[in-house]
Order: structure tokens, then C-alpha cells, then sequence
């Protein structure tokens, strides 16, 4: 009887990762579609599950938006792990990378927001900012030390990445310039660039 309660509870952990994984595309599919029919029963209905079985695993709708962000960072975070370029070319790289993620669900991502601002969020260790620090820590860090930066200005450099250049910010500069990507990673790029340079003499 031992012997068979391994592989019944491999079956159940994989039924429940890919339930969760269902309702994660599913909300994503429908923010982007129709936010306003985004309810759980519709994501549910998305997903081919029951409403009793969604709530299991997201008791809160804003649960589940929050674990289709965490997924989609984490996407960005596997395709900008292995780049092995190094300072502005690294940030370049890794932005023309989080241009595709806009492109694919940025209509979706600018619904999904915090009540709390950036850096109470990274002090406090939130998964969706720890995400973004572990896909743009390394770049940003380079560019500190090129600019003479001291790395206890990292809250604030980061937290200065997200103002300028979080979802809704790109899909405004997209609509507004009209600029390809390519132009687009240039021009961000050289604004980053100018803008973290205020922070090298910060006392603060």
C-alpha cells in the first residue's frame, strides 16, 4: 500500500499546479480581452474549473491578479537570466526584453496595481518587487557603478526605473512617440542614464 501513495500524491500536486497555472491564464486571457468581465466566476469558467475549486487556490480575486503579475515577471526573468552582455548594453538588452513583455500583457498588467507605493513594497520584501529586483537588479546595479553610484542608492534607483518605466509608462510612450522598439530601448536608455546620474551626490 506504501508503495502507491507516492505517485497519488505526485498526481495531486500536478493536478493542483496545473489548475493554478489554468486560472493564471485565464485571468491574463480576459484582462486583456474585457476587464470588466475579469470576475472569478468568468476566470473560472475560463479556466474549466469550478468556482468553488477556483477560490481553493485564489481565495481573492486580487490574489490571483497578483500571482498573474508574479508569473509574468518571472517569464521576463527567464529570458533575461542568460544575457551575457554588461552595463548599458545590459540594461538595453534587458529592456528590449520587458518591451516584449508590455507588448504581450500590458493592457492586462496596468489593471493589476498595488495600494502601496514601490519602495514600502520592496522594504517589505513583496513578491512582485523582489521579482522585479532579481530581472533588473543586475543591470541596474552596472549602470550605478559606471555613474559613480553608490550602491545604497539602489532603493532609489530602482524605484526610479518603475516610475519612469513601468507597464502603463511604456504603452504611453509607445502610443505617444510611436517610436519602434529599437528607438524606444535607445531613448529610455539614455533617460535612464541621465536620471540615475542625480543620484551620485544624494546625502539622502
Amino acid at each position: 500500500m506504501k508503495t502507491l501513495a507516492a505517485p497519488r500524491q505526485r498526481a495531486v500536486r500536478q493536478d493542483s499546479i496545473r489548475n493554478q497555472q489554468e486560472l493564471i491564464a485565464a485571468v491574463g486571457e480576459l484582462l486583456r480581452e474585457d476587464p470588466e468581465s475579469a470576475t472569478m466566476p468568468a476566470v473560472a469558467e475560463r479556466a474549466g474549473l469550478s468556482l468553488a475549486t477556483a477560490y481553493r487556490y485564489f481565495p481573492t480575486l486580487d490574489e490571483l491578479h497578483r500571482k498573474f503579475m508574479l508569473s509574468v515577471i518571472d517569464e521576463l526573468h527567464d529570458s533575461t537570466k542568460n544575457l551575457k552582455s554588461n552595463g548599458m548594453e545590459l540594461f538595453k538588452d534587458t529592456m528590449a526584453q520587458w518591451l516584449k513583455v508590455v507588448d504581450t500583457y500590458g493592457p492586462a498588467m496596468v489593471l493589476v496595481r498595488s495600494r502601496e507605493g514601490f519602495l514600502t513594497r520592496l522594504q517589505a520584501g513583496e513578491p512582485h518587487v523582489r521579482a522585479l529586483e532579481r530581472v533588473w537588479g543586475p543591470p541596474i546595479r552596472q549602470l550605478m557603478d559606471e555613474a559613480g553610484v553608490d550602491w545604497t542608492q539602489f532603493p532609489y534607483a530602482i524605484a526610479l526605473f518603475n516610475a519612469m518605466f513601468n507597464s502603463r509608462e511604456i504603452i504611453d510612450l509607445k502610443t505617444v512617440t510611436g517610436l519602434s522598439d529599437e528607438k524606444l530601448v535607445n531613448r529610455c536608455s539614455k533617460l535612464y542614464w541621465a536620471a540615475i546620474q542625480g543620484l551620485r551626490d544624494s546625502d539622502d
